[in-house]
């Protein structure tokens, strides 16, 4: 299998190459090339797996400190990126048939042993296809691509004065509300990580 320069280190240092790897690797350079770097990008992924481990190895290999929020609740997304510079945020949710084991072969899993040769070798080979198809493919191919555009409000907050949040409804300082492709929000509906609110 032939694997790009940059995630053949990551290959090499961990001892092997998971599918889960492979989707980080891969939509961390698409982000990459989006934003031109990942030096002002806000990560976030719903699962601490190797796909998170092969985002931070692009960002801290281009001299980035590298921080990855992993909410402890659900998100509508698997990853989710946030550009504090330009406000844009590129949301990814992965189609689960194109980067998951088909079910006969993952119930496999529990079967597996050095000395079933032909379920090991049968395995192998649906696990190498998969990440071969994730490298291979455009990252359309296994997620969806939501992007939006989410900018803090510069208003002079007035004493007493406060908005109503266009989705959930509750009263905000306009100072702490965010504009989400002209829809005024709180910060929780803007979709952003909490921590990324600091930022601005």
């Amino acid at each position: 299998m032939i694997v790009p320069m940059d995630l053949y280190s990551l290959v090499q240092r961990k001892g092997y190459l998971s599918p889960e790897m492979a989707i980080g690797w891969k939509i961390g350079t698409y982000v990459a090339e989006y934003f031109d770097d990942l030096s002002d990008v806000g990560v976030a992924a719903v699962s601490d797996n190797d796909a998170v481990l092969a985002l931070l190895h692009l960002i801290q290999g281009n001299g980035y400190p590298g921080r990855i929020v992993v909410p402890k609740s659900a998100r509508p997304w698997d990853f989710l990126f946030y550009h504090l510079t330009t406000g844009t945020q590129l949301s990814f949710t992965l189609i689960r048939k194109r980067t998951e084991l088909p079910q006969k072969i993952r119930e496999l899993e529990a079967e597996l042993c050095e000395h079933n040769h032909d379920e090991l070798e049968r395995y192998q080979a649906s696990l190498d296809f998969l990440i071969k198809s994730i490298l291979r493919e455009p990252v359309t191919s296994f997620s969806l691509i939501r992007q939006s555009r989410c900018r803090r409000l510069h208003i002079q907050n007035e004493e007493g004065h406060l908005i109503h949040c266009h989705h959930c409804g509750s009263l905000i300082p306009p100072d702490r509300a965010w504009d989400v492709e002209g829809d005024i929000c709180c910060l929780s509906c803007a979709g952003l990580e909490p921590v990324w609110g600091i930022y601005h």
